[in-house]
Formats: structure tokens, sequence, C-alpha cells
């Protein structure tokens, strides 16, 4: 097999597609070609940054039809060859077509691994953060405080749990998303005093936000919560208005 014959193979490899002959035959080859090894590892990157780095797309129905019509013309005008003990080319067995539609399915079945794994740890730490306000909340002494958006936070709200010890965990919903170089601050308010700097948090793409904190002990008996958007980092004063506020404990 030439040169050029092995290259072609080098793709499908890099996405499983090979048989076993044509497998052990590029192998083979790969063990006295610098190049085609070269080549390999640069398509073997080139998938794996695809399957984690893709957003999941599906195919549009006519894109999936075109590719399976031409698998299915492949598979009609293949005919029975007698074995022949050289490896097969890819593209003479299976047409170009019948390689792209493996590759695509090869990769969207990785692609969809993937997801379902992210999408799997999100739901476990969602899961995990619902039973760790719920302690907090039934935990003796514990008191919850709601904020509700003003100005440019209309319409976002937020849940502040805390108890007697000054553990916080606060849950935002509907926050406007965040500005590159931006994140969200709480601060503790007591009285006429400066507010208190707290954490900083970013919400997620559909605005739901959480954290957890130690509350200043000053601000154990009467805070009042309020939620800032600033620099990445925080800052030690308010630099932006109030996004969501509680009301003054009486």
């Amino acid at each position: 097999m030439a040169h050029e014959e092995y290259k072609e193979m080098i793709p499908a490899r890099a996405l499983s597609a090979l048989d076993a002959a044509e497998a052990q035959a590029l192998n083979e080859h790969l063990e006295n070609c610098a190049e085609c090894r070269k080549e390999l590892d640069d398509w073997q990157a080139t998938a794996a940054a695809l399957a984690l780095g893709a957003d999941p797309a599906e195919p549009s129905p006519k894109v999936r039809e075109r590719i399976l019509a031409e698998v299915r013309k492949d598979l009609s005008e293949s005919k029975v060859v007698p074995f022949r003990s050289t490896p097969r080319n890819l593209r003479s067995s299976f047409g170009l077509w019948g390689t792209i539609a493996a590759a695509v399915l090869f990769t969207a079945l990785i692609v969809g691994l993937v997801v379902l794994w992210r999408q799997n740890n999100a739901i476990q730490a969602e899961l995990q953060q619902s039973r760790e306000f719920m302690q907090l909340v039934t935990s003796p002494g514990a008191r919850v405080r709601e904020l509700k958006g003003v100005d440019l936070g209309a319409g976002a709200t937020a849940t502040v749990a805390y108890d007697s010890n000054g553990r916080v965990m606060l849950v935002a919903d509907k926050l406007p998303g965040v500005p590159q170089g931006k994140t969200y601050q709480l601060w503790f308010i007591v009285g006429n005093k400066p507010p208190m700097p707290g954490q900083t948090f970013a919400p997620d793409s559909s605005g739901k936000g959480t954290m957890k904190e130690q509350m200043p002990h000053e601000a154990l008996d009467s805070p009042t919560f309020a939620i800032t958007l600033e620099p990445a980092g925080g800052s030690r004063t308010p630099t932006s208005p109030i996004y969501l506020r509680s009301s003054a404990v009486n």
C-alpha cells in the first residue's frame, strides 16, 4: 500500500472507524513513519478537543437525510468481492459519504456522552446544594430572609438562610447576566454603618446563583442583605447600585 493511502486512513483511525485489518496495517506503517505518527497525533488532539469543547448540536433533518441517503446508496451499490489479504482503502470500501457519516455519528456519540456526564454532575451539585440549604433552614435558630430585585435587578429574587453561628447560604434566581470582568457580591448592612462585604458569586446562564458565607459577628442580630455588581474579586465598599435587597429588620 502506498504512503498516501495510509495517510487517507489516519482521520478514520483518530475516530476509531477502521476495521481490524485496516487498523493493523496502519499500525505497522506507523512504526516506521514519523510523518504519519505526527499527523495521527494532530487528528486525535482535534477529535478530543471537539468532544470536550463543542456544544451539542443536532443536525437538521435535511442534513441527516442527505447523509443517510448517501449511505444507503453506497450500501445498495456495494458488490461482493473476493477477500484480499491487503487492507482495503476506507474510501473505496464505504464511499466518501459513508466515511463522513461514520465520523459524524461517532463524534455525536462522544459529544452526547460528554453532555450527559456534565448534566449528571450539574444535577448532583444542585441536589447537594439543596440538601445543604434545607439542613441550614431546619437547624435550631435558623432564619430566612427574602431579597427582591430593585432597579437594574428588577425581576430577580434571592433567599438567604442563616443560623445563630453566622453560617449563611444564598440562593438567587433570574439574575441579569454578568459582564466580563464583573461579579455579584453579597453585603451585610447593620443600621447606618457602612456595608460589610461578603463573598462574590456568578450566576449560570439561566440566572441562578448560589454561595456560602460566614456572616460577620456584628451582623448576627439584625442584618439587611444586599447584592451589587462589583469588579471580579470583589470590593471592600460597594461600587454600583444595589441589585437586590432585603427589608430591614424591625
